[in-house]
């Protein structure tokens, strides 16, 4: 417990404050993941967990309540999740998967979303998680630097760095 009030603590010093109402609103609808990246590898490798293929965000501004919808991989094979979350203070969005999460939206564009999420499993590792992703299949340059920079600043490197767009054979919905 006192390592996820630490993590959470570290993210609510985090630089990134976006204003909640104007960001927010305009994250609902369809995403996907272009790029992820792991302080841990084991988390973002094939079959792993965060190797999500996002499909979707639902975002419940009077609820404080997001609903993330993305398929991760089981031996090869898609298998649709949803996973809710709470907006807490200063934008930090709460859920559990796979442990404690504590996700922080750093930057967003009109076809662009980069993300970074604190994992606190049930043994108290913690893992750094960065992502892209984007409205369609690309992004910018521009959008696809930011997410690096994002990488190394939070100390992942930049071998561990995942362009999913290639992998992702999972049903859009659209």
């Amino acid at each position: 417990m006192k390592i996820q009030l630490l993590c959470l603590a570290l993210i609510l010093a985090s630089d990134a404050q976006l204003p909640l109402p104007n960001i927010l609103t305009q994250v609902s609808g369809p995403w996907k993941t272009l790029y992820i990246s792991s302080n841990n590898l084991d988390k973002i490798g094939e079959n792993s967990p965060f190797r999500v293929y996002m499909r979707g965000i639902n975002v419940d501004i009077p609820r404080l309540k997001m609903l993330f919808n993305f398929y991760v991989k089981v031996d090869g094979e898609c298998v649709e999740k949803s996973v809710g979350a709470s907006i807490g203070r200063d934008n930090l969005i709460s859920a559990d998967y796979n442990g404690g999460n504590y996700f922080r939206i750093i930057d967003m564009t009109p076809n662009a979303l980069i993300g970074y999420d604190v994992n606190v499993d049930s043994k108290g590792k913690i893992t750094k998680l960065a992502s892209l992703m984007g409205r369609g299949a690309h992004v910018n340059e521009e959008d696809i630097e930011k997410f690096k920079k994002l990488s190394r600043k939070k100390d992942i490197p930049e071998e561990n760095i995942i362009y999913l767009g290639d992998t992702d054979n999972c049903p859009n919905h659209e």
